[in-house]
Order: structure tokens, then C-alpha cells, then sequence
């Protein structure tokens, strides 16, 4: 069937919005990642068997963020034994979680396990495989073997008890939290188990902390938890690891619940801990969680409450330039006190790109720190939430978090274990990108270094191969054009053209009926091929949430590789390129 693109006429309505994920596409992913550990084991001349675990049943999305929590913890500490350096580690967030959110954190895995690969040949070989009709059950199990496949590459056989003891250790905080949010401060005293205990009395013990919360949550009235039966293998720390890891989910609920957040620093273990030791805290923590009676009066708080506005995330900002600024100082800079320009009516999906473009300059500052490389995120291929920029801008600020701790100031907190923070008022996405404008440019200032062709070549190419994507779509001709550009360009004339691409996008969306603020690019007194960068930001956002409004698929894979020797003129006519590219959907010849 052809697309006749003159047809079709869409209210804003009833276009899609998103493209939600299903358990199949995380299992696709997790099949990806697997491919990968293969590779890596096979490097390390791991002939063993890849590990096997037995049917899982009744998982849910949220147990597999968690245990993909659980594989990017042991990517960290590949990463640490490699002396690469530590990554950033998402907090289990506090909403309800869907298999989109499942399928972010599985891509992130895939793209923090890229970096090791040095076989672009072998990268370039992978291939997305589709799976119909796989379930939350099999996505778990899937990356629990994957799980278990890595210990091999970190010279350990599982968790230790050390392990699961930071994990009880985490429980018994969030008790603790649930415990006061009612109202109840009275001591709970410790109970002291026997000694010499094993991880099945640690395994049973977890089992009966969970029996009391899926009591509590069919007091709260919300989905109860699926208790597992008794396991008679022989039972290891472990097991005993990922026992916890569905108690800490199913705690997570309950906050959510209750609508309540708070997140816990457990600090490092460093000496033996033992299954005693765990089912010490285990006990304590059934003994410190409140029964939720339901002839008592519940406190709890309005859920929505929960969910980031512009608020939060920029006050986060305020912190990421406090810690800029901390760094600057050590290194004896002073860095811009200059405001970038500000542009009214941008949405989240802007904030994001703006997030992506901090987040790309850091994780080039941190290998300059001493870290070894990381993945750079991409935006989700729907509209992006303001919960989606808040972990998207979290994750700057752990990362400079660990480069403070690493080099500088090892008393430095993570934003989210502050309960000192100072939450704004009135703010917009538009004041959120302002300051992550101010976060670039600072990054910039301490690494020395800004944007240069090569990286706004890269860009412009990721336009130039969506645009390509929603000609097929609308099967509109694409017939090759050599463009023939004698002269010399400078940034400013490539800012210009991409200013002209930007009116044929607005011009493209008011003809598909999809209503946005009419947005202008600033334009600064110095063009520099920041100022290009910047302009390629807002257009490639906007470009995404055509190709979202359509369901359009990205049909070709954009790899991260650098480029180099381009030149402004090289930006230009890819630019240019675009820009008649894009032209075509408004001539009647080319349908």
C-alpha cells in the first residue's frame, strides 16, 4: 500500500503518542546482551557451559529492572577489576514500572557492555532478533544467567555473604523508612540468631519477610507478591541474593504506595559477613515493618506527588553546577558566569537531547579524569517523560559524584541521598534546559575542550538518516543528489542552513496537523560550531517526536564511531542534503 503523505490528515488526537514496549522487545535486548558476555567469555577463555537456571514464574517488569539492576552492578565491578572505573547505578525508581522502563535499563546494559568489545566486526554482525509471546518470566530468567555467566569474568563463583549482607542491610533502612512514615518511632531490639547459620536458614528467612509484606500489601489493597515455593537444591548465597532482590521490589511498592520516596546509601562491606549475620537484619526488618492494620489509621500521601516536574529536575541542575563549580575550584578555574540564550516553549523531549549533549561532554571529561569510556544513552523512541529526564539528569549527577570521589572530595553525596535539597518553584522545561546549557558549557570550560566539526558532522548524520526514515515510510522518491559546493563554509553558514532545515521541519509538522510550540533558535553575537550543535539538538528532538507520531522505525543502526578531518563545509552540505531531502514531501513528482 502506498502513503500518500498529501492525504492524510491527523488530528493531534489521535496520533500515537509512544510506542510502548512489550516483554517481548526486553527479551530481544537480553538476547543481545547475552551475545555479548558470550564474546567476553569467550576472550577470556571461559570454556564452561553457559549457565542454565530453572523456569521462573509470576516475575513482573518491576522484578526485571531489579535484576538488571543486579547485572549492571557486576558490569560495574568488571569495570573496577579492569581498573576502567565506576558507572553511575540507577536507583529502583519510585512509580509503577512498565515494560518500557524494563527494556531502558536492558538497552543500558547492552550499551555499558559495548565498550569492552573491541571487534567492530563482531558489533556490526549483531542483529536485533524478534520473539512473540515471552513474558516477564522469561526476561528474568534470561538475565539471571547472564548474571551468572559474568561471574566467571570477575573471578568470583556468585555473591558472597558480604554481598547479601548490603542487601539485608538496604532492607532493614526502607523497614525503618515505612516504619516512621507511620508515625511509629518506638526501639525495635534486635533479635540474635544461633550462630553458624547457612544460606537456607538465610533463603528461609527472606521467605518469611516476604509472607509479612504480602500480608501488608493485601492490607493496602494493591497486587500481592507470588510467595516461591520451597526450594530442597542446595541453596547458596546466591540464591539467597536474588530471594532479597524481590523483597526490595516489593518494598518499593509498598513506598509507592504510600506515596512516600527516600533513597539509602548502604555503604561497602568490607569485613566477612556471614548467613547468621543476614538473618540477623532479616528478622529485624520483619520486626521493624508495621503491620498496616486495617482498623488503624493509615498515613499515606497523594501518589502523583511522586512523579518530577521541571521542579525537581531543576534544582538537580542547581546541584550538578554546585558540584562543576567544587571541581573548578580544586583545579583552580573559574568558569563562566555568562547565561547562555533562553528559549521559550521547549518540552522534555528538547530537555532530553540537551541531557544526552551534558552527558556525552562528561563522559568524555571522566575519561580525562581517569575512567575508562562509557556508552552515550539515546533518546527513547517515544515522548519522553519528566520522571525519563530526571533519572536521565541523575545519572550526570552520579557520574560526577564518582569523579569528585575519585579525585578530589571523598565526602561528596549523590543528590539523592541529600535531605537537605531545596526544591524550586514555577520552573519550566525551558529554565531546565537553560541550566543544562550552563552544564555543557562548564563541562567544556574544565575539560578544555568544546564541539568541534567532527562531532557536529556525527549529528548532522543521525538527521540525515531519520530523514531517510520517514521518506520510505512515505515512500516518497529518494533519488540520489550530489551537491556540488565550491566555496568555503563557516560555522555561521552552517548554523544558518540548519536554521533553514528547521523551518522545512515546522512546515513538515503543521502539514501533519501535530501542534507544538513554535519554537525559535537563538541566535548568539559568535557562531562556533557549539552554536550548530546546539541548533542540530533542537532539530533532531523535533524530528524524533515526528517520526514517534507516526510510529515511524529508525530502519538503520547509528553507531557511535568518531569521525575526522571534517570541516565546516562537510557540515554544511549534509545539512543542505537534509534540508532538499526533507523538500521532497512537498513535491507531487516524487509520490
Amino acid at each position: 500500500m502506498r502513503y500518500v503523505f498529501a492525504g492524510l490528515v491527523f488530528v493531534s488526537q489521535v496520533l500515537i503518542a509512544s510506542i510502548v514496549k512489550t516483554p517481548s522487545d526486553v527479551y530481544s535486548q537480553a538476547v543481545l546482551l547475552k551475545e555479548k558476555i558470550i564474546y567476553l567469555r569467550d576472550e577470556a577463555n571461559i570454556k564452561d557451559e553457559f549457565p542454565k537456571v530453572q523456569k521462573q514464574i509470576n516475575k513482573t517488569p518491576s522484578h526485571v529492572l531489579q535484576k538488571s539492576l543486579e547485572v549492571l552492578s557486576k558490569v560495574n565491578r568488571y569495570r573496577i577489576s579492569k581498573k576502567y572505573g565506576q558507572i553511575s547505578m540507577p536507583e529502583y525508581p519510585s512509580r509503577e514500572i512498565t515494560p518500557s522502563d524494563a527494556y531502558n535499563y536492558v538497552k543500558r546494559l547492552n550499551e555499558e557492555v559495548t565498550p569492552f568489545i573491541k571487534d567492530k566486526k563482531f558489533l556490526n554482525s549483531l542483529k536485533v532478533q524478534n520473539f512473540t509471546q515471552k513474558t516477564p518470566s522469561d526476561v528474568y530468567a534470561l538475565l539471571w544467567s547472564v548474571s551468572l555467566s559474568m561471574d566467571p569474568l570477575l573471578g568470583m563463583r556468585g555473591f558472597a555473604p558480604s554481598d547479601v549482607y548490603e542487601q539485608s542491610e538496604t532492607i532493614v533502612a526502607i523497614a525503618k523508612f515505612l516504619r516512621h512514615s507511620q508515625g511509629d518511632f518506638t526501639k525495635v531490639k534486635k533479635q540474635k540468631s544461633k550462630k553458624d547459620l547457612h544460606p537456607n536458614h538465610a533463603l528461609n528467612a527472606s521467605s518469611k519477610l516476604l509472607e509479612k509484606i504480602v500480608k501488608i500489601e493485601k492490607r493496602l489493597w494493591i497486587k500481592t507478591a507470588h510467595i516461591p515455593k520451597k526450594r530442597y537444591e542446595v541453596i547458596t548465597p546466591t540464591h539467597v541474593y536474588d530471594s532479597l532482590q524481590s523483597v526490595i521490589v516489593e518494598m518499593q511498592r509498598l513506598k509507592t504506595r504510600l506515596g512516600i520516596e527516600r533513597y539509602f546509601e548502604v555503604k561497602h562491606i568490607g569485613e566477612d559477613k556471614t548467613p547468621s549475620d543476614v538473618v540477623n537484619n532479616l528478622l529485624y526488618a520483619k520486626d521493624l515493618l508495621p503491620e498496616f492494620r486495617v482498623d488503624t489509621k493509615l498515613k499515606q500521601y497523594d501518589p502523583m506527588l511522586l512523579k518530577k516536574t521541571s521542579n525537581e529536575v531543576y534544582s538537580l541542575t542547581q546541584s550538578i553546577l554546585n558540584k562543576l563549580n567544587i571541581i573548578a575550584q580544586h583545579k583552580g578555574l573559574s568558569l563562566d558566569a555568562s547565561l547562555p540564550p533562553y528559549i521559550y516553549g521547549l518540552s522534555p523531549r528538547h530537555v532530553y537531547q540537551k541531557a544526552i549533549e551534558s552527558t556525552e561532554k562528561l563522559i568524555r571529561f571522566k575519561e580525562m579524569e581517569g575512567f575508562y569510556k562509557s556508552n552515550i544513552p539515546s533518546q527513547p523512541f517515544r515522548e519522553v517523560t519528566p520522571d525519563e529526564v530526571y533519572e536521565l539528569v541523575n545519572r550526570i549527577d552520579v557520574t560526577l559524584t564518582l569523579i569528585l570521589r575519585k579525585n578530589y572530595d571523598k565526602s561528596i553525596k549523590e543528590y539523592k541521598y541529600l535531605l537537605s535539597k531545596k526544591i524550586t518553584a514555577n520552573k519550566t522545561p525551558s529554565d531546565v534546559y537553560n541550566n543544562l546549557w550552563k552544564i555543557s558549557d562548564n563541562i567544556d570550560r574544565l575539560s578544555g575542550s568544546t564541539y568541534t566539526p567532527n562531532e557536529t558532522y556525527i549529528l548532522a548524520q543521525k538527521i540525515d538518516r531519520n530523514i531517510d526514515d520517514i521518506l520510505n515510510y512515505f515512500q516518497v522518491k529518494n533519488d540520489k543528489i550530489s551537491l556540488n559546493e565550491a566555496s568555503v563554509k563557516s560555522p555561521r553558514d552552517v548554523f544558518n542552513e540548519s536554521i533553514k532545515l528547521y523551518e522545512t521541519l515546522k512546515k513538515t509538522r503543521r502539514r501533519a496537523n501535530i501542534q507544538t510550540q513554535n519554537i525559535t533558535i537563538p541566535q548568539e553575537k559568535n557562531i562556533t560550531p557549539n552554536s550548530v550543535y546546539n541548533a542540530l539538538r533542537i532539530i533532531i528532538a523535533s524530528i524524533n517526536s515526528f517520526k514517534i507520531s507516526y510510529s515511524i522505525a529508525q530502519n538503520k543502526v547509528i553507531d557511535q564511531e568518531s569521525v575526522t578531518g571534517k570541516t565546516p563545509t562537510d557540515v554544511y552540505k549534509l545539512v543542505k542534503l537534509s534540508n532538499i531531502k526533507l523538500n521532497k514531501l512537498f513535491e507531487d513528482d516524487k509520490y
